[in-house]
């Protein structure tokens, strides 16, 4: 096994003990917060199969991989303001800034990509 896949293979483990730690530690007092524990372990463990997908792809990930990620990314995101509430958004929250700054980055790599991907085809 590479480099890369050993990486991912470890990322996917990591994530999978954040997603444990969030449901197994996290005290809820309000179906709110239960909610959000529940949202915010499940997107970190979604998040961390897209990493073992990615496992034998040498980097070559598909959109529909990338999507699943903006989506895990997204879903830890609602969990955070699920567990704050949704009357405290606010669009200049670091959080928020962070997150969108992360989809972005994401964004700018499925472009270069796609770009270094059909100039090898040429």
């Amino acid at each position: 096994m590479g480099w890369y896949n050993t990486f991912n293979a470890v990322e996917a483990g990591l994530w999978g003990v954040v997603a444990v730690v969030i449901a197994c530690c996290t005290p809820c007092s309000t179906r709110q917060q239960r909610a959000a524990v529940t949202l915010g372990s499940a997107a970190f463990m979604a998040f961390g199969v897209t990493d073992l997908l990615e496992i034998g792809r040498a980097g070559a990930i598909p959109l529909w991989l990338w999507g699943l990620k903006i989506a895990c990314g997204s879903g830890i995101l609602a969990a955070h303001y699920t567990w704050r509430g949704w009357t405290t958004f606010r669009c200049r929250d670091r959080e928020f800034l962070f997150g969108l700054g992360c989809l972005v980055a994401v964004a700018i790599m499925i472009a270069v990509q796609h770009v270094v991907e059909s100039r090898e085809l040429l």
